[in-house]
């Protein structure tokens, strides 16, 4: 595997970095052992490198400035991780000041880490294996990349032939930069303080994300623009665009420069780097703007699905033009409904710019910042206008070409009055419409904004995993509102009124609204909401919302759940002056920020979770709300158009072990979905809502699938379906195989349409768990496929009398024969005792490499001459069991050590060239120097954090040396010098 991981990922992405101008020197090269370019593994910037670059891009500097400026990018010390990556990116970008006299007497000069304008005035260095000291350990990263001697990315190749090869990528990006359990201090935090980009790769996919980033969060780079993927010639080789689109130098330079940011989310800081459409679309808005020739050529519409990172891309477009010298003048104007965005872009700017956002909150205060000539940023809030339309009567208020109108959601209705008014007093100004949804077909939208500069659909962004797939679910015609039955719903459920009372209730409420508000419908749809809740949503550990026809209906909601004794709700509607008390207590404004925060928390009852389960809403929310923890919607109103694809897309937000996002629908939006969505070509929806139903073809075939692994075996028979597994490369395809089974699955469950499929997947579980126990193969684990689908295979297991949870006994364990009997035939046995074996020695290897090895080879030598006689190699296995322990330890009586010294004895003798090379005095004399060197060892590593400490090191191999030399040929100095302190970092650290 390790080959595979060489040859077909690692080379080749070297070589690909290489053609795009990066220079390349083994990793080896690069050690304190063989240059000057660092004087201990600690150091992660190579200063040499570092200096010269700041004196190749900034000529003037003096050695003491030069100096200055290199201690403040390696020596400052942070308190985390985000904080130094932030603080490092922020002197890359905004440069050093230093004070100097230039010629007009001593002021601030500024330092240049990185030229930016002229990429090729950089030096790109690429690496591989680049050994790194941590806390605890060393880590060594597949691929670094240096830019002027700072480590900007981290490319992490696995083979594409394992078992979830991402998966393992990012595990181990996770674990290099201790962001997967930070405090066992398991990698090297100061790598990452300069990172720009983590990328995991097995060639046929590559994903890219940043130090903060989750592993759902980790993305495909899948358009190397400006370049197409038909001139990189990548095939189906996704690592090959990923490299193409992002480390070509401008690229690589442009995104540390203009398309990262730091946001504030839940009272963390995560960092962001563009999505490949986003980058795409940033691109093609700048060249608009700068190759049209009147203000509609440099219009247009940029159409990116919901969910896919649209008001990120507004940010990055800001960037971008402040700092494009054609457009960094330019007035900027947003129109936006959204809060969120107005902030981001106030964060953005004032942090990363020094540049105040205006924020219009009058019609007045908006034409006089619309009539100055600064180049500022303006926001304009459309909610603070909507009660002044008859103000709107704009005059002509700046001709200047030099201004931008970015709109956000451009086609909802209430941009209508500003709008327009905006466009008479800007007659002369570019319009730039950002939306979540696709232009309808009689493009409306377009005789103000223009043609699509750049898409990217709700297929392309479910493909790309950006964002799920929505599946649509019609509950029983009963519940529904639709169709012919309205009448008779509503003698139903108010079949206990008079007919004067029920003419009274039409006359006030409409047939419509009287049946959706009709406590009883309501209490029975409750019933059917809280049991899907249950079943479908609840056990995988995500939150629902329930969209309804009026505020009324909400309460009602609410009142019902409650009776139920469902999961916690909270009612989030927007409140009138005139409103009856009983609103008085939904419409509280801070107490809904409140209920919002806790339903974006993790469901449960700890620190940072909150059970608060649903949301009842009715119009807010719909818009803008991101939450990825809310996985279904319970539909009971009528909704088209825009309106239905912008509230089906608050579950479509990725989240870990969210597979789908799921609309449920009372009111009967099925009887009249091609008309809701008509309005849109069918190329622009196309995947927006798949009926569940759907995706039993993909169960099917997965269940067929997973199946041809056992042909011509019975899934009961676990031992013979176990041993089919045997070999490494057949166990992973089973367990892809099964994973994707399993996903299906748990998307369906507890439909009864899965129900079918039930019996193999615990029977194919149970196979996975015993393999995983048998071949002592962790990539086996059934984890990722769900809460609901897990507990299925474990009850399953469990009523076997096996605990899934318990790890396999260990060979040397007192009742280990008792659990060997549990197998029931001898070749089934023999495997599991040769497997117990090989795990044994692969977890005490490092403790005495050459005994070891010495005891696979013996155990491989015994498979071999016993082959196909199982009962016999059952006997001899557990003979070479019973003598592991007592041969070692024997070894160490026999020669006068301690098990310690023998490990390094046993290495010294290795290097000798084996046993036969032991003649005459040459074994009390190995002995004697091994006795010598342990001590030493053992008194040198007393010194806290020696293995951390270069110096003290340096010291103690010159002294092995020293020793080696006084005894022996000098060939052997490099080796045992090596070698032993290896093991004196597994002996005593």
């Amino acid at each position: 595997m390790a080959s595979d991981e060489l040859d077909k990922v690692e080379l080749p992405a070297l070589e690909q970095l290489q053609s795009l101008g990066w220079s390349y020197v083994e990793g080896a090269k690069l050690s304190p052992d063989e240059s000057n370019e660092r004087s201990s593994l600690k150091d992660v910037v190579l200063e040499k490198r570092l200096t010269d670059s700041l004196k190749r891009i900034n000529p003037w500097i003096n050695d003491e400035n030069l100096r200055k400026v290199v201690r403040e990018l390696t020596k400052t010390l942070y308190p985390n991780l985000v904080e130094a990556n932030q603080a490092i990116w922020t002197q890359i970008n905004q440069c050093i000041s230093v004070m100097q006299d230039l010629g007009k007497g001593n002021r601030g000069q500024t330092v240049h880490i990185i030229d930016f304008e002229h990429p090729e005035n950089n030096e790109f260095l690429c690496t591989n294996q680049f050994k790194v000291s941590g806390v605890n350990q060393n880590i060594i990263p597949d691929i670094l990349c240096f830019v002027n001697g700072l480590p900007l990315a981290v490319i992490e190749c696995k083979s594409p032939y394992i078992t979830n090869p991402m998966e393992a990528g990012i595990d181990q990006l996770l674990r290099y930069a201790n962001r997967r359990t930070p405090e066992n201090d398991e990698g090297a935090e100061k790598l990452f303080h300069y990172n720009s980009m983590m990328v995991s790769t097995h060639r046929d996919k590559a994903r890219v994300g940043t130090i903060t980033s989750r592993m759902e969060h980790y993305l495909e780079w899948k358009d190397p623009y400006p370049l197409t993927v038909e001139q990189v010639g990548a095939g189906e080789a996704s690592q090959d665009v990923l490299l193409a689109g992002l480390f070509s130098k401008t690229n690589f330079l442009d995104v540390l420069q203009n398309f990262t940011v730091f946001e504030p989310v839940d009272g963390r800081i995560i960092k962001k780097i563009p999505r490949y459409q986003q980058f795409r679309a940033v691109h093609k808005t700048i060249e608009r703007l700068k190759e049209g020739q009147t203000p509609k050529d440099k219009s247009g519409v940029i159409w990116h699905t919901q969910g896919s990172g649209k008001s990120l891309t507004m940010v990055f477009l800001t960037i971008k033009m402040r700092r494009d010298p054609e457009l960094r003048d330019y007035k900027l104007v947003f129109l936006t409904d959204r809060t969120q965005l107005d902030s981001q872009l106030t964060s953005t700017f004032s942090k990363a710019q020094g540049e105040t956002v205006h924020h219009a909150d009058s019609v007045k205060s908006l034409k006089e910042l619309l009539s100055s000539d600064a180049s500022d940023i303006i926001t304009a809030m459309v909610q603070k206008f909507q009660e002044s339309a008859d103000e709107f009567e704009f005059p002509v208020l700046n001709e200047s070409e030099k201004i931008i109108v970015l709109a956000d959601e451009a086609h909802r209705t209430q941009y209508g009055a500003l709008g327009a008014a905006i466009n008479t007093a800007l007659p002369n100004a570019p319009r730039i419409a950002f939306t979540g949804t696709p232009l309808i077909k009689s493009q409306k939208t377009t005789s103000t904004f223009g043609s699509y500069i750049d898409t990217y659909t709700i297929e392309e962004a479910v493909k790309d995993g950006a964002t799920v797939q929505i599946l649509y679910e019609g509950r029983e015609a009963m519940l529904r509102v639709t169709g012919d039955s309205l009448d008779n719903l509503f003698d139903e459920y108010f079949a206990d009124y008079s007919d004067d009372e029920k003419a009274a209730i039409k006359k006030k409420y409409a047939v419509n609204r009287a049946v959706l508000e009709a406590p009883q419908r309501i209490r029975r749809v409750s019933m059917d909401i809280l049991k899907h809740y249950r079943e479908h949503i609840q056990p995988n550990g995500f939150k629902a919302m329930i969209v309804t026809s009026s505020r009324n209906a909400a309460v009602l909601y609410k009142e019902a759940l409650d009776k139920l004794e469902a999961p916690q709700s909270a009612v989030i509607i927007s409140g009138d002056h005139n409103d009856e008390k009983r609103f008085w207590d939904y419409t509280d404004g801070s107490k809904q920020k409140k209920q919002i925060e806790d339903f974006k928390k993790p469901l449960g009852t700890g620190d940072g979770q909150s059970d608060l389960s649903i949301l009842i809403v009715k119009d807010m929310l719909l818009t803008g709300f991101d939450a990825p923890i809310a996985q279904v919607m319970y539909l009971d109103r009528k909704l088209t158009d825009h309106t239905l694809l912008q509230a089906i897309a608050r579950v479509n937000r990725t989240n870990k072990n969210k597979f789908r996002g799921y609309i449920v629908d009372y009111f009967g939006l099925s009887d009249y979905l091609t008309e809701a969505l008509e309005m849109f070509s069918n190329e622009d929806v196309a995947g927006a809502l798949v009926d569940l139903k759907d995706e039993i073809p993909a169960l099917k075939n997965a269940h067929t699938r997973v199946l041809g692994h056992f042909n011509g075996l019975d899934l009961d028979d676990l031992d013979a379906c176990i041993l089919a597994l045997e070999d490494e490369v057949k166990r992973q395809s089973f367990q892809t195989d099964f994973q994707i089974f399993a996903k299906q699955m748990d998307i369906i469950l507890p439909d009864p349409s899965a129900t079918p499929f039930i019996r193999d997947l615990r029977r194919l579980g149970k196979i996975s768990i015993g393999a995983r126990n048998l071949y002592r193969d962790e990539q086996l684990d059934i984890a990722g496929a769900g809460e609901k689908v897990r507990e299925l295979i474990e009850e399953h297991v469990y009523s076997t009398g096996i605990d899934p949870k318990i790890p396999p006994v260990d060979l040397l364990a007192g009742n280990y024969e008792e659990v060997l009997n549990q197998h029931k035939s001898p070749r089934a046995k023999a495997s599991e005792i040769e497997n117990a074996i090989k795990h044994h020695i692969k977890i005490n290897i490092e403790d005495d490499p050459e005994y070891y090895k010495n005891l696979s080879k013996r155990l491989e030598d015994i498979i071999r001459k016993y082959g196909n006689k199982w009962t016999e190699l059952v006997q001899m296995l557990l003979n070479f069991r019973d003598n592991i322990e007592t041969d070692h330890q024997q070894q160490a009586v026999d020669l006068g050590l301690s098990p310690t010294e023998l490990a390094f004895y046993n290495i010294f003798v290795s290097e000798l060239g084996g046993k036969d090379a032991l003649g005459g005095s040459t074994e009390s004399q190995v002995k004697e120097v091994v006795q010598s060197l342990v001590q030493m060892l053992d008194e040198a590593t007393q010194i806290v954090g020696f293995f951390s400490k270069w110096d003290e090191k340096k010291r103690v191999k010159r002294d092995i040396k020293r020793k080696v030399i006084e005894n022996f040929d000098e060939s052997l100095v490099a080796p045992i010098t090596e070698r032993f302190m290896d093991l004196a970092e597994t002996k005593f650290k």
